[in-house]
């Protein structure tokens, strides 16, 4: 009888209902623990200044000016110069590596100056140069509204630090892009009175 009085019990206990039990061919599925794909690189174009900009076509004039000066002298020295003589096809040589090197350098300079943000590092490309920086190092970003300028700063006390040399309006897009990829990357800003203020103490 106490066993009849249990079961009784049991069923008279509203809304419990037991787990189900998958049965052996029954296939669970897995969640997908693969990583999320990497987000493409952002590139930020390099703005250099007016000044800049005519220094630097002046040299590409320049070294144009010295390849054909020296095709000009080299072409003279084969007609009329002595063939045999060792010290001016090393002089020819090295104008000619001088001037179309150099003017390579500088038209790279004007072709790839740039930022490129990846999931790990911020890149910054002058021409045929190239440093790498790990997001993780970057503590900070800060941005001066009355003299526009942006800063990427590497410690705390910020002393060591990057100026960001792009287009005034891609400042926003460029922070936002930066925090997102590295959230502890911590944003603040500073308006033109503020800064007034920070000069005169």
């Amino acid at each position: 009888m106490k066993r009849n009085r249990n079961r009784t019990d049991m069923e008279r206990v509203p809304g419990v209902i037991a787990p189900e039990i998958a049965p052996p061919d029954t296939v669970v599925p897995k969640l997908d623990a693969r990583p999320r794909s990497p987000r493409p690189a952002t590139r930020y174009r390099y703005r250099f200044t007016p000044l800049i900009l005519c220094v630097l076509w002046l040299g590409v004039a320049l070294c144009v000016a010295g390849f054909s000066l020296t095709t000009w002298f080299f072409s003279d020295f084969v007609r009329t110069g002595d063939m045999g003589n060792i010290f001016a096809w090393l002089k020819y040589l090295l104008l000619y590596f001088a001037s179309v090197g150099f003017g390579l350098f500088l038209a790279a300079i004007l072709a790839r100056s740039e930022y490129i943000l990846t999931d790990g590092e911020l890149i910054v490309r002058l021409g045929f140069l190239r440093s790498r920086t790990p997001l993780s190092k970057i503590v900070s970003v800060h941005l001066f509204r009355g003299t526009g300028r942006l800063a990427v700063y590497f410690d705390a006390v910020r002393t060591n630090y990057l100026f960001i040399v792009i287009r005034e309006s891609l400042y926003d897009a460029f922070v936002r892009d930066l925090t997102s990829r590295n959230e502890r990357i911590g944003y603040s800003f500073t308006t033109a009175e503020e800064e007034h203020e920070i000069k005169k103490k």
